[in-house]
Formats: C-alpha cells, sequence, structure tokens
C-alpha cells in the first residue's frame, strides 16, 4: 500500500500570546491527553465543538486562506510534542487527498461547510473504496485513532471559505510528515 506524507502549505507559526478561547482549547485537550484514555474522544470532540462555535477564536491572520492548497496555521504546539493545534482554511475547490492518519486526531468545523466522503480499506486491491458523502456544518466534530479505520477525503466544495480546527497527536514540526497517510482511491 503506498505510504507518503502529503504537504499542503507549511503550517504557520504565531507567537502571539494566545486568545482565550485558544487556551481554553488547550487546557482542554490537554486535559483530554492526561485524562482516563477512554473519555479522551469524548472530551477531545466536546472541547474542539466548544472552541469552534466562538466567533472570536481566531485573528485576522489565523482566517487566511492560501491559493495553491489549504492553509494551516498552528494555533498552538504542546511544549512537551504531545498535540498540535491548527485551524485550517480552505478555499472553495480545495480538497485533501484521500488519506488515513499516521497519529490520533480530531476535527471540528469553525465556519462554513466541509465535504468529507469517508472510505473503506479493500485490502485485497490495495486501495481505499468510497463508501459515502457528507456535508459537515459549523459545529460538526470528530475524532480519529490511527490506522486504516478512518481514512477520508476533507475540502469545501462550495464559494465561500470554510474553517475547521484541528489537533493531531504530533509534535508541530511533524504535522506535514506525520499525520496523513495518502492512499490510492477508486473513482
Amino acid at each position: 500500500m503506498p505510504a507518503a506524507a502529503f504537504a499542503s502549505s507549511a503550517p504557520s507559526l504565531g507567537h502571539a500570546v494566545p486568545a482565550t478561547g485558544i487556551r481554553q482549547l488547550t487546557a482542554e485537550i490537554t486535559a483530554a491527553c492526561d485524562g482516563a484514555p477512554e473519555r479522551m474522544v469524548q472530551r477531545a470532540v466536546a472541547a474542539l465543538q466548544a472552541a469552534a462555535a466562538d466567533p472570536a477564536l481566531l485573528t485576522a491572520d489565523q482566517r487566511l486562506a492560501c491559493a495553491d492548497s489549504y492553509a494551516r496555521h498552528v494555533l498552538h504546539a504542546n511544549p512537551q510534542g504531545r498535540f498540535t493545534i491548527l485551524a485550517l482554511v480552505w478555499s472553495g475547490g480545495q480538497f485533501s487527498p484521500v488519506h488515513a492518519h499516521d497519529t490520533w486526531c480530531a476535527y471540528a468545523v469553525h465556519r462554513g461547510a466541509l465535504t468529507e466522503t469517508l472510505f473503506r480499506f479493500d485490502a485485497g486491491a490495495a486501495q481505499a473504496a468510497p463508501l459515502r458523502t457528507e456535508t459537515r456544518r459549523a459545529g460538526y466534530g470528530c475524532f480519529a485513532r490511527s490506522g486504516l479505520e478512518q481514512i477520508h477525503r476533507l475540502g469545501n466544495a462550495g464559494l465561500e471559505p470554510a474553517i475547521s480546527i484541528h489537533v493531531y497527536g504530533v509534535d508541530a514540526v511533524q504535522v506535514c510528515s506525520h499525520v496523513n497517510r495518502v492512499l490510492d482511491a477508486r473513482s
């Protein structure tokens, strides 16, 4: 099975003092990582959904799109490298490749709507097979563990920009190389 690192725009590293909403989200994700493993999913998704509902969560710079691909803005990098929180800004027509994850991850839609196509891995064909496509509106949140159980393609099928807030279980310097496992997919 092909395993490749996917790189969209390199994450921008903001060094300003984080806003109250980012500090609260960081505290909640830290608590989810430190707490009971069976509650991590629920706590991480709830924290992301609460943060995504805050209209003042992001600065103007953190809402900037990139013409070439979706933009990644680092909102917080855990000092111990346990997780990184990002804002992904999707212009109309921008999509991720079909991918699984090499680490745990979660996201919530902050603004606009995203289109997510879910896949299953067909081991015999060594590729991903599409299952269904869903529209994910502001407020939607989900969690995925590493591995081939959650394969998807995420993006903005609309005309207006969309923003999602993501947390990945890797250090910020590994976001472009240790998160997505790009897969071949049937059409």
